[in-house]
């Protein structure tokens, strides 16, 4: 049974993303407005500048209500993908900070549909390796853990 996700913006790379995904939105919207401008003004010629261009928002008015609508959601799909890849960079984070004070850490579990999987068995057979060895690294088996999983809200 997959966990469910109780956070979907957990790190700064989701913020620098969606001031990107607006960036490039509002960079979108402008070309097209002038774009189309353009293109009336080439076929009319300058007759009525400022007619010819509520004439173009009022003749494509459809098309900018379509992309303020969908963009908005594309955006917010974009986000909760990445958490995909967030999450676990944040879990891996939280870990490594914890070998790093000294604390002993339990092996790394990601969700269903989480990236890093190859990264999170990498990293967990190096934490057996260094137990081998004499690191005191992971924490001792919890039953308790072992029976009902623990939620994670990375």
């Amino acid at each position: 049974m997959a966990e469910e996700r109780k956070m979907v913006w957990v790190d700064p790379f989701q913020t620098n993303l969606s001031k990107r995904i607006g960036s490039y939105f509002g960079l979108f919207f402008v070309v097209l407005c002038n774009f189309l401008f353009a293109w009336k003004m080439i076929q009319e010629g300058p007759i009525d500048p400022a007619r010819q261009f509520v004439e173009v928002i009022s003749a494509n008015l459809p098309v900018f209500i379509c992309v303020v609508i969908l963009v908005p959601v594309m955006a917010w799909d974009a986000i909760r993908f990445t958490h995909r890849l967030v999450g676990p960079m944040v879990r891996f984070r939280a870990t490594m900070q914890s070998i790093a004070k000294g604390e002993p850490v339990r092996p790394i579990k990601l969700r269903n549909g989480d990236y890093l999987e190859d990264l999170r068995d990498d990293f967990n057979k190096m934490l057996e390796e260094l137990q081998k060895r004499g690191v005191p690294v992971l924490k001792p088996a919890d039953p308790a853990e072992e029976q009902s999983p623990a939620k994670h809200t990375a």
